[in-house]
């Protein structure tokens, strides 16, 4: 369980609090027909999802009862969006508690991207738990970004679950920056024939962090295929929990799913578990799973250091290269800027 695995044994939820900042912000004008609300009561009752376990039952569980912000957003038919929606929670002292809910319905052949980004003021305890679903129907792409760069004070939470038809994709990007503790989910359900989930996700640990990370891809229908790409880095005393499972259900037939984690280890005082996983109730399919686990390659670093940079300097190229082409994946400048200059700062700071 979460609460043994990162030590949250004596855990207690906070009092919900209003969130009452604007965080939706896009930059052209939507089509007509696309339904965006900052509420999602409407499409709660729209969306009848089995019962979801994220990252705990406690922490789903309290959202759909407490929830206070987030967006709900639905595309009509063959409607395409090719600006992203960006959605922006920052915490500070007057909003420090974000709890939110987010439901996003691509119908037949709709596409959108959704980028959520979670942050907060360096003064301030934050906390954030939240529970994203979404539905891609036949030939729809959804792709969800989600960027967490809370404060090393903050607590994070963050359930994820996408169900997919035939011939739908649902492409899922993932930072991990901050927060003192972490815990996220993701999970993709592959109902479809010839549906598909790519997942791809970097994270950075330093100082007493504790991570941990979920993500699951469940056939269900013929000729789904997943795809599952990790990227970490371990300093300081940092802790992290990774489990990757693929999951061929009976009727999973000529499906292919692969997963992978690489995590460096810039110090040996931090602790890296993985833990990966492939279940079978299929005979006719194709999986893979691999995990390393490793210190910067000595003459690599050494070839750099003749070069005259110095021994951070080389670590933080090394580090960004291997990051490199899941960020160049994020469709916005800004925010890969962003990621990139706060990489480079946790490697170079002391």
């Amino acid at each position: 369980m979460l609460w043994k695995r990162i030590g949250l044994e004596d855990f207690q939820f906070p009092n919900v609090l209003n969130y009452t900042k604007d965080y939706i912000k896009i930059e052209r004008e939507l089509p007509i027909g696309v339904e965006l609300n900052r509420t999602n009561e409407d499409m709660d009752n729209y969306f009848n999802a089995p019962k979801i376990q994220g990252v705990g039952d406690r922490f789903v569980s309290f959202v759909n009862k407490f929830y206070n912000s987030g967006i709900g957003l639905s595309l009509p038919p063959n409607t395409k969006i090719n600006s992203p929606i960006k959605v922006e929670f920052n915490m500070d002292n007057e909003n420090p508690i974000v709890i939110d809910k987010n439901i996003i319905i691509a119908e037949t052949g709709s596409q959108a991207t959704i980028v959520i980004d979670y942050s907060s003021n360096e003064e301030i305890e934050a906390f954030h738990n939240g529970l994203t679903i979404a539905y891609a129907k036949e030939n729809s792409v959804i792709n969800i970004i989600k960027l967490q760069r809370m404060n090393d004070i903050s607590r994070n939470f963050d359930s994820n679950i996408a169900f997919v038809e035939g011939r739908g994709r649902v492409n899922w990007i993932s930072v991990e920056l901050g927060s003192s503790i972490s815990g996220s989910s993701y999970c993709t359900i592959l109902e479809g024939e010839a549906s598909e989930s790519n997942l791809s996700s970097i994270y950075l640990g330093d100082g007493i962090r504790k991570m941990d990370l979920e993500y699951s891809m469940i056939h269900c229908g013929p000729r789904s295929i997943s795809n599952i790409e990790t990227k970490g880095v371990l300093k300081d005393k940092s802790k992290k929990v990774f489990r990757g499972n693929l999951d061929f259900k009976r009727g999973a037939r000529h499906s292919k799913g692969s997963e992978e984690e690489y995590v460096i280890l810039l110090d040996p005082t931090v602790k890296s578990d993985s833990i990966p996983a492939l279940l079978c109730g299929e005979d006719d399919v194709e999986g893979e799973h691999a995990a390393s686990a490793g210190q910067i390659d000595e003459n690599r670093l050494f070839y750099l250091m003749s070069r005259g940079l110095g021994e951070r300097e080389a670590k933080k190229l090394i580090v960004e290269a291997s990051f490199r082409p899941i960020i160049d994946k994020i469709p916005l400048k800004d925010l890969r800027k962003l990621i990139s200059s706060e990489v480079e700062r946790r490697i170079i700071d002391a």
